[in-house]
Order: C-alpha cells, then sequence, then structure tokens
C-alpha cells in the first residue's frame, strides 16, 4: 500500500528563465548565498501573468516581457511551511532588458551562458533542483 502525507495545501510560485542572445538571467541572492531566477508567490485571485508581471517588476524593475513556453514545474522539498508545499512554475520569457534595478533581495545579477552555468553548478551556487533542470533546458 502507497502511503504519502499530503499536504493540507500548496503554494504555487512562478519563475521567468529570460534568455537573449544565448545567455540566462540570474539573479544572486545572498540569503543561501546563490543564483536563482526572478520570481516568487502567486498572491490569491491572481493570474500566472500578472504575478510574473508584478514580480519582474518588483525585482528587475522591469515593465514589459511576453511569456513564452512553459519549462518545467518544480516542487520545492525544502519549503518549511506545515502542511503546504510550494510548487515553482518556470516559463520562458522574452523581455528587452536594457537597465536593471534590483530589489532589496537580491544583490546582483548576471547574464550567464552554458560554460557560466556549468561553473556556478560546478560550484553548487543554483538555488534549487527547479532552477538548474529550467536553465538547462534553455543553455544548450
Amino acid at each position: 500500500r502507497f502511503n504519502m502525507q499530503i499536504p493540507q495545501n500548496f503554494h504555487i510560485g512562478i519563475k521567468a528563465v529570460i534568455v537573449n542572445n544565448n545567455k540566462a538571467l540570474v539573479v544572486f541572492d545572498p540569503r543561501f548565498h546563490g543564483y536563482d531566477l526572478p520570481g516568487g508567490k502567486i498572491d490569491k485571485g491572481e493570474g500566472i501573468e500578472s504575478a510574473l508581471g508584478r514580480e519582474l517588476k518588483e525585482e528587475l524593475g522591469l515593465e514589459r516581457f511576453a511569456m513564452g513556453e512553459l519549462l518545467y514545474v518544480f516542487e520545492r522539498s525544502d519549503y518549511g511551511k506545515k502542511n503546504a508545499s510550494l510548487m515553482l512554475i518556470f516559463y520562458k520569457v522574452r523581455a528587452k532588458v536594457s537597465n536593471i534595478t534590483l530589489d532589496k533581495e537580491h544583490s546582483g545579477y548576471k547574464w550567464i551562458s552554458v560554460k557560466d552555468f556549468k561553473e556556478i553548478l560546478k560550484k553548487g551556487y543554483v538555488r534549487n533542483d527547479g532552477v538548474k533542470t529550467a536553465l538547462e533546458k534553455v543553455l544548450k
């Protein structure tokens, strides 16, 4: 018999994989000393695209973007909220990014190539397996 604990509710997070010239935009999160993708939790009553728009504006100062393909869905096992699980949804995003205004959560950003990605992966500087898989899908 298969037995598992089912969380009482899911929190849903949306992440953007912004790609330009074969490089992906990552943000540096000093809280865990590693690279993440811009995005955050979807608020109650908010749609996926509007949540992503709000997060991109808050985190990067980005006003305009176009949602592309769904890349990956990942359940974060280290979420740490009682009776809740966090599902992260990763979308490829197209945007003209010229000047970035970072929020207080992030201390830097970087456009990474496949080579850069392999380096930060080797050093263990990728936030979680969801971020790793989403980046692998676009950085080939």
